[in-house]
């Protein structure tokens, strides 16, 4: 089953709601990677400037340049009930699910980008930011996680992230040309749907942005842009959509498959034939998929990669069809 919660407010506030709604998994999350649950309730700066997450590496870069989200932690750590050190290492924690991963970006058949994102699990969490400064969104996140894997806001910009790193495995740190460490390129998703309304913007502000981590991230919007930024190492490369779907994958072997899947579809721009896509995926088909409609500002999860809905939201908050 999908749970659905909203989040409104300043950053702080945004996280504190999260964090009420999802203790329990949470701080079991936080058990089983070995973390600690126990929250002081002293207040103190010293790990700001020497501590061993926040005074270095890519906790302290996630301070210093996503300060909303970074105060969206502190808020998401104080309604779990667990250090905010332990929060922000639940950050680096890779997507859940085994299956490889996978994102297409065309366009839709009723005008504005069609993104479809690849779903390894058939339940998780839906969130509804409504922050007081930027724009409302609807993601799909994890519990403990600040950022999103995939969402559409209101003005009709969708994104998402398809990361390179096997999944069990926690992104690396890489260090950035400057040399030190860099905030992961997850958080990028949570930024553009906050910051952005187009394209654009959203690869714009995305290629000035120091980062760490390996993967694609896949940006959709109203008028029927597309573009994906492809991060590897200290390199990054932009690809626009032109003709066809544009495609991301976690590996090669599922990346030629859409990839050959995208050719067949190349001059067609009618959307995304689900049968089609779903025969060129063959093993790959994941449990669920994400469906994003930017000019409808569309938020669905679906059966498979079919048509069949499980669940559909709208950025303007109408609830139009909910189960299990």
């Amino acid at each position: 089953m999908w749970q659905v919660i909203e989040c409104s407010g300043h950053p702080r506030d945004l996280g504190y709601q999260q964090g009420l709604a999802l203790r329990g998994p949470i701080r079991q999350c936080a058990e089983q990677a070995g973390l600690s649950t126990r929250r002081s309730r002293w207040p103190s700066l010293a790990a700001f400037t020497s501590g061993a997450t926040r005074g270095s590496g890519s906790a302290r870069e996630m301070i210093r340049h996503f300060t909303h989200l970074a105060e969206r932690a502190d808020g998401l750590a104080r309604g779990a009930d667990i250090p905010l050190d332990s929060l922000l290492r639940l950050q680096a924690l890779p997507r859940p699910g085994k299956s490889d991963q996978w994102a297409q970006c065309s366009l839709g058949q009723e005008g504005g980008a069609e993104l479809s994102l690849s779903l390894a699990e058939s339940s998780g969490l839906v969130r509804r930011s409504l922050p007081e400064v930027g724009f409302a969104s609807l993601e799909i996140t994890s519990p403990w996680q600040v950022s999103a894997w995939g969402g559409v806001n209101e003005a009709g910009l969708a994104a998402c992230i398809v990361p390179d790193a096997p999944q069990g495995t926690p992104p690396r740190e890489e260090p950035t040309p400057a040399g030190p460490p860099a905030a992961s390129i997850q958080l990028f998703v949570q930024e553009c749907l906050q910051r952005f309304e187009d394209v654009e913007a959203g690869i714009g502000w995305c290629t000035d942005r120091p980062a760490s981590g390996e993967g694609t991230i896949v940006l959709g919007d109203a008028a029927g842009h597309r573009e994906a930024i492809r991060f590897t190492g200290g390199g990054r490369a932009t690809e626009g959509g032109q003709g066809g779907p544009l495609v991301a994958g976690s590996s090669e072997a599922i990346l030629d498959a859409l990839r050959s899947w995208a050719l067949a579809q190349a001059g067609k721009e009618d959307g995304s034939p689900a049968a089609s896509l779903s025969a060129s995926l063959g093993d790959a088909h994941p449990p669920a998929s994400l469906h994003l409609a930017c000019g409808q500002r569309q938020f669905e999860i679906r059966q498979g990669v079919s048509d069949q809905r499980v669940l559909a939201l709208r950025a303007d908050g109408i609830v139009e069809k909910r189960g299990d």
